[in-house]
């Protein structure tokens, strides 16, 4: 009898072991296929923001904000030139707009580009506001329209959204951040400030309120004379939120 208890015990724990790794087998294939965020090379990132710097910017200093639509592969490509995607003819069209006070809506003729001044007759109407709503219809969801999960979109504000009105504001930018998110599932998304805002230097919360945005989407930082780009979270955030 106890032979035949010890038998039934034993084929009972072999059993288990082999679900056991039956089902480690079954999780670690379920693991491969779940999307993987692409991080993006931070060498073209900051070739991309240093072309933005000497061709977009409407003067020295001046606030704007403006996003790209791209491919994962443009992103991780050594070699790719932002330039052949968004040419100086683009360029100046995105100028003249801007010098306008009007938003950029795809208004190049490679239709991957917005861009927006703040609204200085609506001072609550930051550039990144203005790119980034009404959601549902914002110039945002109108770039999103034809993103995929081979898609990579860059969201670039000369200065760090402030902390009083674009984090916490009435007007705040997070619902709009959440809403290009959940549009934008399987791709690569990558909001980058290069100044963090004069009035909010030095703020003992800064990490904090950065943090709000970076659980959103990932936060870059890219600034210098030459310029570098630094991953918010990735111990770096020191040197980040210093001036």
């Amino acid at each position: 009898m106890k032979k035949r208890q010890l038998k039934a015990s034993l084929l009972l724990i072999t059993v288990t072991m082999a679900s056991m790794v039956a089902l480690r087998g079954l999780i670690f294939l379920f693991l491969l296929h779940l999307p993987v965020q692409v991080d993006v090379d931070t060498t073209i990132l900051a070739k991309m923001i240093q072309y933005f710097d000497d061709n977009v910017q409407p003067k020295p200093g001046a606030q704007y904000a403006i996003a790209i639509r791209l491919s994962k592969e443009q992103c991780r490509d050594e070699t790719f030139s932002i330039e052949t995607v968004f040419s100086r003819a683009d360029v100046e069209k995105v100028n003249k707009t801007l010098t306008d006070g009007q938003t950029c809506e795809l208004c190049t003729d490679s239709k991957n580009v917005i861009a927006a001044n703040p609204q200085y007759k609506n001072p609550k109407n930051h550039s990144e506001y203005r790119l980034l709503y009404p959601v549902g219809s914002s110039p945002m969801d109108k770039l999103l329209k034809n993103v995929d999960k081979n898609s990579c979109v860059v969201f670039y504000t000369y200065n760090s959204p402030c902390v009083t009105k674009c984090i916490n504001g009435e007007k705040n930018i997070l619902e709009g951040l959440s809403n290009w998110k959940n549009k934008q599932q399987g791709g690569v998304n990558f909001f980058v400030f290069q100044n963090i805002w004069k009035k909010d230097k030095g703020k003992k919360n800064l990490s904090k309120e950065f943090q709000k945005i970076e659980e959103k989407v990932p936060l870059y930082r890219c600034f210098g004379e030459q310029i570098n780009c630094l991953k918010y979270g990735d111990n770096n955030n020191n040197q980040i939120l210093s001036d």
